[in-house]
This record gives C-alpha cells, sequence and structure tokens, in this order.
C-alpha cells in the first residue's frame, strides 16, 4: 500500500506540474474587477468619468468627443468610454483597450471609432496619460486658414511654438478624399507624427487633440486652448497680435500648470453639484 507521504508527495507533483500550465493573465479581468482589486485604477476611472462630465459643461466637448487615460497598473493598456455622449459616461462604460485600440477582457461593446486617436498619441508618446479629442468650433478656422494658433496669455502657454496641424490627406491611401476620421492605426499614428513634441494638435477640417500627463492638465489644456482660440481670433480683428515668446511659453507653463488643482475643483464642484 503506497504510503501517505509517498501520495501526496506525487499529488504535489502532478498538481504544480498542471498549475505550470495555467499563467495567470491580469488582462484577463473586467474593469470592474481591476477597479475592484486596484486603488490607483479606481481612482483614475472615477477622475475620467468626471472629466467626461466636465469636458461637456466647459463646451470642449459636445455629443462627440471623448477622453482617455492610461491604465496607471499596466502602461501597455489605457480606458477609454464605449460610444456614448460624454455627459452621460458613468464607470459601467468604461472599457479598457491595448495600444493598437483593441477592446480587451473579451469586451464587445460598440467602441468609438475614433479610439485609434488615443492608442496612437499615448503608444508614441510615454510622456503623455491622458488624451481628449473634441471639435471646439473656435480653434477649426486656425487648421483652415495659414492663421496658426498661438499662446496668446500664460493660461495656454502649452502652445509653445503654436498648434501644428494634421492634414489628412497626407497620410491617408490609396484615396485623399477620406470621411476625415482617425479610423486606424496607421491614422493615429500619423497624427501622432504630427502633434511631434508638442501637447496640442488640430485636425484641418475636423477638431483638435491633446495630451498631458495627467486628466487634470489635459482637461485644463482642452479648455484653454479653446478660450485662447475665442480671444486670438478677436485680438486678430484689432491689429497685430503680439503672442507670448518661447521664453514667456516656457516659463508661464512651468508656472500656471502647477495649480491646475484649483481650476479642476472648480468645475468638478460644477458638475458634481446637486
Amino acid at each position: 500500500m503506497m504510503s501517505m507521504k509517498k501520495y501526496f508527495s506525487q499529488y504535489a507533483a502532478i498538481f504544480f506540474v498542471i498549475a505550470g500550465t495555467v499563467s495567470f493573465d491580469a488582462s484577463a479581468l473586467t474593469v470592474k474587477e481591476k477597479i475592484a482589486e486596484s486603488p490607483a485604477v479606481k481612482a483614475a476611472i472615477e477622475e475620467l468619468v468626471l472629466a467626461n462630465r466636465i469636458l461637456y459643461d466647459q463646451n470642449a466637448v459636445d455629443g462627440y468627443g471623448h477622453i482617455s487615460v492610461r491604465n496607471p497598473a499596466n502602461p501597455n493598456t489605457f480606458f477609454l468610454a464605449r460610444s456614448i455622449a460624454p455627459s452621460v459616461v458613468t464607470v459601467d462604460d468604461i472599457i479598457e483597450f491595448d495600444m493598437n485600440g483593441k477592446a480587451l477582457n473579451g469586451d464587445v461593446r460598440v467602441a468609438y471609432g475614433e479610439r485609434f486617436i488615443h492608442s496612437g498619441i499615448l503608444r508614441n508618446r510615454p510622456d503623455i496619460n491622458s488624451v481628449i479629442h473634441g471639435h471646439a468650433a473656435a480653434t477649426l478656422p486656425y487648421g483652415l486658414t495659414g492663421s496658426t494658433l498661438k499662446p496668446i496669455y500664460h493660461m495656454s502657454a502649452f502652445l509653445g511654438d503654436g498648434a501644428p496641424i494634421f492634414e489628412i490627406r497626407d497620410f491617408a491611401s490609396p484615396n485623399t478624399d477620406t470621411d476625415m476620421f482617425v479610423g486606424s492605426i496607421d491614422l493615429g499614428d500619423a497624427l501622432s507624427k504630427s502633434m511631434g513634441l508638442q501637447y496640442f494638435v488640430l485636425m484641418r477640417g475636423h477638431g483638435y487633440a491633446v495630451g498631458a500627463d495627467s486628466i487634470k492638465k489635459a482637461v485644463f489644456r482642452a479648455i484653454y486652448a479653446i478660450q485662447n482660440a475665442n480671444i486670438q481670433a478677436e485680438a486678430m480683428k484689432m491689429g497685430a497680435v503680439q503672442y507670448l515668446s518661447p521664453g514667456e511659453a516656457s516659463r508661464a507653463q512651468e508656472t500656471i500648470e502647477k495649480t491646475v488643482g484649483r481650476p479642476w475643483q472648480l468645475w468638478s464642484e460644477k458638475v458634481i453639484r446637486p
């Protein structure tokens, strides 16, 4: 008769052989499971939901537009809502994507067609953790007329030397008459290349994309880029415009972006208030 010691020894060996063939895949967890497992993921997703509401309230997006955040527990994935109006996004609407814009965890809900804006920028810019895309009317003329969107005051100093323009015709093939949507991995990469090392890029005949190392800062930049666009348009009607010099822009950005929590508090309270 086999001894108990030998029995358990053989049983353990079989168990570890089986266990060795099964690896735990954290990416297989649902978004809800990741929220429950990681306080950092929970905080990021809750902030992402709030940011959607703020962007709508501040007219940075309307029924269209979206914001993403890099997964704090895995820099190779990001969170973005399913295809839904920003003003009604909840935690339950959030989907996790890989850096090719593919939904993970078996999520088959309809995603934003332009999620490749987010995947392209987040993949190519490790310094950026949050991306916003919108169609604010005030920004559109600068992608159409040859007038460069430049920092006109300290709040928009992140515009640096001026916002670059993504011209989709330069990258679309074989037909340059596209639907104007960044609907593929290749176009997402092209948009990122047009953005370069800047934080704000215009999309000719379409809208804008903006990035930052945090959700709060990305929201700040979207809102103040739009304000800059409005002010600049008014100033250009009056005559020659004095823009921030490169040195002024650099120093002003460093100073003002230390305080992004202040307007965030204001905007948050406005959308949270019953």
